[in-house]
C-alpha cells in the first residue's frame, strides 16, 4: 500500500461522524493495512477523538489485534504512557493553582508560564541581591543590623518584604506556614530572628520556585511530546540538496530495509 496523504485522511478522520465505529472497521481492515499508514491513522484519530481513547483504554482493547503491528502499538502506548504523565503532573500543578491568584498568568500558554515562573525567581533572587549569584541578603546583613544604620537598614528590607508579598501573594505565604507579620512586629524583632525570618523566606520559595519551574518544564515536554506524537507532519525531502553518490547510496540502503 502507497503512504497515504496525512493531509486529505486527516480532514476526513477530523469529520467523522461516529469515531468508535470507524475504529471497528479499522480494526476489521487492518490486515489490508501497512504498519506505518495504520499508525498514522491512528495518531490522527487520537488527535481529533482523543475523548474516545480517554473513556476507552484502547490499547488494551485492540492489543491482540495489533501484534504484527509494533508500530501502531507503540503509538497507542506513548499515548497512554505520555497522557497518564499529563494528567499526573496537573494533578500536583492544581496545588500551584489553588495558591497562585494571578489571572494574567493562568491565561497564558504553558510555555510562557514557563518563562514567567522563571522570570518570579528571578525578581525574587533580585530581593535577596543574589540573582546572578553571589551570597544572598541575609549573609552579609547581620553586622550591618548592629551599626548605626540600622534604622536604614531596617526601611530597606521593609520594602523588600512588601515587594515579596506582592510579587507571591499572601497565599503562597501562608500556604507556606510562613508568618506575616505586620510592620510594628518586623521592627521588633530582634536581629537573630530578622534574620532568622529572612533566612526561612528565602530556602522556602527558593525551593518553591526550583520545584514548581521543573513541574512546569516536564509538563510542558508532555505536552509538546503528545502533540508531536499525535499531530504527524508531512516531510519534503528537496532531492536537488543531495549531490553525492555517498548520500544517493546510504538513502537507497535505508530503503531497502
Amino acid at each position: 500500500m502507497d503512504q497515504i496523504n496525512i493531509k486529505k485522511t486527516s480532514l476526513e478522520i477530523s469529520n467523522i461522524d461516529s469515531p468508535i465505529f470507524f475504529l471497528l472497521n479499522l480494526i476489521y481492515h487492518q490486515g489490508n493495512i501497512s504498519d506505518i499508514n495504520f499508525s498514522i491513522i491512528l495518531r490522527l484519530f487520537l488527535n481529533f477523538h482523543q475523548n474516545i481513547a480517554l473513556n476507552y483504554n484502547l490499547k488494551k482493547l485492540f492489543q491482540n489485534e495489533l501484534n504484527n503491528k509494533p508500530l501502531s502499538f507503540n503509538v497507542l502506548n506513548k499515548f497512554y504512557k505520555l497522557t497518564n504523565k499529563k494528567i499526573s503532573l496537573m494533578l500536583i500543578l492544581k496545588k500551584w493553582y489553588d495558591i497562585y491568584e494571578n489571572i494574567k498568568f493562568w491565561n497564558l500558554k504553558i510555555s510562557e508560564q514557563l518563562d514567567f515562573l522563571i522570570d518570579m525567581r528571578d525578581q525574587f533572587l533580585s530581593l535577596y541581591d543574589c540573582a546572578k549569584g553571589g551570597v544572598p541578603l541575609h549573609n552579609k546583613i547581620y553586622a550591618l543590623l548592629n551599626s548605626e544604620s540600622k534604622n536604614i537598614i531596617m526601611k530597606n528590607l521593609e520594602e523588600r518584604l512588601f515587594q515579596m508579598l506582592k510579587l507571591v501573594g499572601s497565599k503562597i505565604f501562608i500556604s507556606m506556614n510562613i508568618p506575616l507579620i505586620s510592620v510594628v512586629e518586623f521592627y521588633s524583632l530582634t536581629n537573630e530572628n530578622i534574620i532568622r525570618y529572612l533566612v526561612i523566606i528565602f530556602e522556602k520559595f527558593n525551593d518553591l520556585f526550583l520545584n514548581t519551574i521543573k513541574l512546569f518544564s516536564l509538563y510542558n515536554l508532555a505536552c509538546s511530546q503528545l502533540n508531536g506524537l499525535i499531530k504527524p507532519k508531512i516531510i519534503t525531502i528537496n532531492m536537488s540538496v543531495i549531490d553525492s553518490e555517498t548520500e544517493i547510496d546510504d538513502i537507497k540502503l535505508l530503503s531497502a530495509k
